[in-house]
């Protein structure tokens, strides 16, 4: 895409987040086109952890957030789901009772353009009966699934003498040790990972909406800021002096009115310079509170999930007062950068190259990217990160891999430059590949360049 192509708009203009319209159902087909060239009995996908990215793939196959201990087990008789407890049995009915209610008004309704012209060829998506069987009783889930799959055997002459089972390489080590001594072979598999990559008209929808919300969160905070004061380098919120927590609690409120609970987004604002502190803290979400002073730069950063579960990630960068020293060069450059790598995406390309185009964009405004290779004794470094966004804050494709960004794909595009002495510059926005153009998600501007990004905080950057 070059410099003068004009990105397609990614408005959600008319609808919130909680919008019916922005249902995600199910997504099967990926198991079952596994099942069937593996020759396999089933799938099976434990999930007892709290880490997000079994979680996630436990939510696109079932559409509805799970609790631990839990399996999905998928045979030629159809999914069925596995708990341990009453009460999560009743929990999952309850959502299922609640989605379909979505998705009936949603039926009854004109939806907008791209969902309800979302029915793509293989979109994957199970439209009605939505809800899956629950199998219940207080055994380990392991022996639960392999439980479902001897029932699948029993009433399927033609998996009698199948053994094989699929499984992804996250299973618990003893769920895995139940299913074998059950004497089922495992073979692990990618198949919902890979189809995770590719983002259908539903999910594309749902991530431009909870970003639009991320970005008001922001334009919130920016517009509270410049109403605020300053005196002695300190700035002031109605006499008292302002701190990190306080922007963080601004944003929280933005986002509740939008639908996000505090619960469900991580938010970073920071003044700190360190890249590995800075990475380390915006994934658990916990940053000391410090006050803000004119002249330094403030990172926020906004990682939004929607009802969905679906993310957004924004990072903008302001300065109360600004000289226009270090961070108007820095900010002049991670824009450019950003821009440019915005620029460079366009369905068949690889992440690598992406990050290639960004990295020479910042050494040619003299930020050295050996910098970034962390020596104590350098004093500026620059940071780029690249990857997947959808149902964990992070997935394929990543920066290392070499995976192509094809249609469908949507990206986190992230860029820093970092300073000992005056602190840090990130930006970072979530584009969308489709197969006739890039959009920037949950932004109204036509293009990249007339997103808003502004080092200096305005007072009209909020509209509700």
């Amino acid at each position: 895409m070059n410099d003068n192509t004009s990105l397609k708009s990614a408005t959600d203009a008319g609808l919130g987040i909680n919008d019916p319209s922005v249902v995600v159902t199910p997504s099967r087909t990926p198991v079952v086109t596994a099942i069937e060239s593996h020759d396999a009995i089933g799938f099976v996908n434990i999930n007892t952890t709290e880490s997000e990215y079994p979680t996630a793939s436990f939510r696109y196959l079932t559409a509805i957030s799970s609790s631990n201990n839990s399996a999905y087990v998928h045979t030629d008789s159809g999914p069925v789901l596995c708990v341990q407890s009453e009460a999560a049995k009743k929990a999952i009915q309850a959502e299922y009772r609640a989605l379909s209610k979505q998705i009936e008004y949603s039926d009854s309704l004109i939806a907008c353009d791209e969902i309800s012209a979302a029915s793509e060829p293989g979109d994957n998506r199970v439209n009605s009966d939505i809800a899956i069987p629950i199998y219940q009783d207080s055994r380990p889930i392991g022996v639960q699934a392999a439980a479902v799959l001897d029932s699948a055997r029993t009433t399927d002459a033609e998996c009698a003498d199948t053994q094989t089972v699929l499984v992804p390489s996250t299973i618990p080590h003893d769920s895995a040790i139940h299913l074998e001594q059950a004497g089922y072979t495992l073979q692990s598999t990618s198949a919902v990972t890979n189809a995770r990559v590719k983002k259908d008209a539903a999910e594309r929808q749902a991530i431009k909406i909870v970003q639009s919300a991320g970005l008001a969160a922001i334009a919130r905070i920016e517009t509270q800021i410049a109403d605020m004061t300053v005196s002695d380098g300190q700035l002031l919120l109605q006499g008292e002096p302002t701190t990190t927590r306080h922007l963080e609690q601004i944003a929280a409120a933005e986002l509740a009115h939008r639908g996000v609970g505090s619960g469900d987004c991580v938010c970073i604002i920071t003044t700190e310079s360190a890249v590995s502190r800075l990475s380390r803290n915006i994934g658990s979400g916990v940053l000391s509170s410090t006050s803000i002073q004119s002249g330094v730069p403030i990172q926020i950063g906004v990682c939004p999930r929607g009802p969905n579960g679906y993310h957004g990630l924004i990072w903008r960068t302001i300065v109360v007062e600004s000289e226009g020293g270090w961070e108007r060069r820095a900010h002049i450059a991670v824009e450019a950068a950003l821009e440019t790598a915005i620029e460079t995406v366009e369905p068949g390309i690889s992440p690598t190259t992406v990050y290639n185009e960004a990295l020479a964009e910042l050494a040619a405004f003299g930020f050295n990217p050996s910098a970034s290779e962390g020596s104590a004794k350098k004093s500026e470094g620059i940071n780029i990160m690249i990857h997947g966004i959808g149902l964990s804050q992070r997935e394929r494709p990543y920066i290392d891999s070499e995976m192509t960004m094809d249609p469908g794909t949507v990206v986190s595009i992230a860029l820093g430059v970092f300073n000992i002495e005056y602190g840090g510059v990130r930006l970072c926005d979530v584009v969308t590949i489709g197969k006739d153009g890039v959009s920037v998600a949950g932004s109204r501007a036509t293009s990249s360049n007339d997103m808003n990004r502004s080092l200096t905080p305005t007072a009209n950057s909020y509209s509700s």
